[in-house]
């Protein structure tokens, strides 16, 4: 399974504080001739709310032996600023972004599951899932203690079962966003 990532609102962000910047209007004043001379001029700086996921791994599950398989992958998730708080929604490849994996004609189902540090909580193709736990001091987390998260998918037996022989795959992508 690959798992890709989305850039789209950190692009977005920063396309919004780039036209911020430019309607500001700026007044600068211009200094007169004489001895001295002053004049002023306004400085302006913006800072976007950024987020980012890395560390992320794919997730080979393996051959079905008739019962639920599971496998994860670990994960890094950065927020700038003072709060670890961030949205996580998860969408899969499948028909109306379901979470399936497929051979090309046959599709099966997977549970997504994601924990920020407090526990397993799932996740429902499209939705948001409110998080904790984000660090803001090292967008890769290779100096604030190692990865916050995990994400973790499951094939459930029973939808296993009726499978014909075949390699499945798909892709799960995952947004992360400031709350």
């Amino acid at each position: 399974m690959r798992i890709k990532l989305s850039k789209t609102l950190k692009q977005l962000a920063l396309g919004s504080a780039l036209v911020a910047l430019s309607s500001t209007a700026f007044a600068a004043t211009q200094g007169s001739t004489g001895f001295t001379s002053t004049g002023d001029l306004l400085i302006t700086l913006g800072v976007v709310d950024e987020v980012k996921i890395s560390n992320l791994a794919d997730i080979p599950l393996g051959n079905f032996a008739g019962v639920d398989i599971s496998g994860s992958s670990a994960a890094c998730v950065y927020r700038s600023g003072v709060t670890g708080l961030y949205n996580i929604t998860g969408t899969g490849s499948g028909a109306g972004n379901a979470f399936e994996l497929t051979d090309g004609v046959n599709s099966v189902a997977y549970l997504v599951d994601f924990n920020d540090g407090s526990g397993l909580s799932s996740l429902a193709s499209g939705f948001a899932l409110a998080s904790t736990g984000a660090t803001a001091t090292d967008d890769d987390c290779t100096t604030a203690g190692g990865d916050n998260a995990l994400v973790q998918v499951t094939v459930t037996a029973a939808a296993a079962t009726i499978l014909p022989a075949s390699t499945y795959t798909g892709t799960l992508t995952l947004l992360i966003s400031p709350l």
